[in-house]
């Protein structure tokens, strides 16, 4: 019955994360969708976060209440060899400094029914934490991208009995915890079978964004944007694919291995995101990868939904079968395995195939906004 009554009155609601939502990372594309499905759901909304030198988003100020977390502005470098110190030996990343600026962050004496922190980073869970001793508030929903016990990309020194007491004195102190695959929730669940009925999954937000793809003839044009550490998304299988077929040109921009240079085949480090928009406006297929391992799905699998491209994912073989189901789901998809062949037969189906593609439901901003505040 409350959650009924949520969706009727307009709320205050108080969000918490330490990445700017100014600054190009996928956490800010989740977070920037929330905010709009809860501004399109009438609610009004105060953010709390740090500062950035520029807007690299689409995130519009002039719609939020922001109040700035004192401090330089991120990213503060992770390359200093104190900082990564901290980041492999700590629970934390370098964001664990911020830490030190709760007494200085002045939020208005007001009420706010409910306050959600977002992660990555994990420390702002715990920045919301201590800055809520100061805070007159209803509920507190902590929405994690990646579960600490469970995050691939740290590989902490730390025994796993020490990560999940962390991690449980974290989320213990939330109403609600939120995470964005089925796989993770019944992953923590288990893990923490006390806190299982506070737990809850809801994927990530569509980008809502619209791109229109210029047809090209004899020509199918693939994008993969983003990091391709090998040691959790493999992209050799997507290179190797294209290099052996014709009529096909690859553009890959992101941190990861050089792949040898081909004609067909253009290879980025990271790119502003202004070229990387245009990149992705000439291609006829978003590829996306699955991680090799772990129970986490790439975000950008799901931000990608409101584009009028294919959408090809490659699965691994961990969860498989269980992964390309859920996946399947959603009808947005084209879900090949992360092979070769697999890959070539898929992008082979796709050679002008006609499609209109619509954002499901389940991924639109305001469904996913009303769903984390029941």
């Amino acid at each position: 019955m409350r959650a009924y009554f949520d969706s009727l009155y307009t709320m205050n609601i108080l969000l918490v994360t330490l990445f700017s939502l100014e600054r190009n990372t996928s956490v800010a594309i989740s977070n920037i969708g929330i905010t709009n499905g809860l501004l399109a759901l009438g609610h009004k909304v105060t953010w709390v976060m740090p500062n950035w030198k520029r807007c690299d988003t689409k995130f519009d100020a002039e719609q939020v209440r922001i109040i700035r977390v004192p401090g330089q502005d991120q990213p503060r470098s992770v390359g200093f060899p104190r900082n990564r110190i901290r980041s492999h030996f700590g629970m934390l990343d370098f964001t664990r400094s911020y830490l030190r600026q709760v007494r200085n962050t002045v939020v208005p004496d007001e009420y706010f029914d409910v306050v959600i922190s977002t992660s990555d980073p994990k420390s702002s869970h715990v920045f919301t934490s201590r800055l809520l001793r100061h805070v007159r508030y209803g509920r507190w929903i902590q929405h994690w991208g990646d579960p600490l016990l469970g995050d691939i990309t740290r590989n902490f020194w730390w025994p796993k009995w020490c990560i999940k007491l962390y991690e449980w004195n974290i989320i213990r102190k939330a109403d609600k915890i939120v995470y964005v695959t089925p796989f993770t929730c019944d992953a923590q669940r288990k893990e923490h079978p006390k806190l299982a009925k506070r737990i809850s999954f809801i994927p990530l937000p569509a980008d809502m964004y619209v791109t229109e793809t210029v047809q090209q003839a004899d020509q199918l044009r693939i994008v993969y944007l983003g990091d391709y550490d090998p040691a959790f998304r493999n992209l050799r299988p997507l290179y190797d694919a294209c290099a052996q077929m014709d009529g096909v040109s690859l553009t890959i921009a992101g941190y990861g291995p050089k792949y040898p240079a081909l004609p067909a085949i253009h290879l980025f480090s990271r790119i502003p995101q202004e070229k990387a928009l245009q990149i992705e406006n000439d291609a006829d297929v978003i590829f996306c990868v699955c991680n090799t391992r772990g129970t986490q799905i790439p975000g950008k699998i799901f931000y990608k939904t409101s584009s009028d491209k294919h959408i090809l994912v490659a699965v691994e073989k961990e969860l498989h079968d269980e992964m390309r189901q859920y996946l399947e789901s959603y009808g947005r998809f084209v879900i090949c395995d992360n092979n070769p062949d697999s890959i070539k037969a898929a992008l082979e189906s796709l050679r002008n195939r006609a499609h209109k593609y619509t954002i499901p439901f389940r991924l639109q901003p305001t469904h996913i906004a009303e769903s984390i505040l029941q």
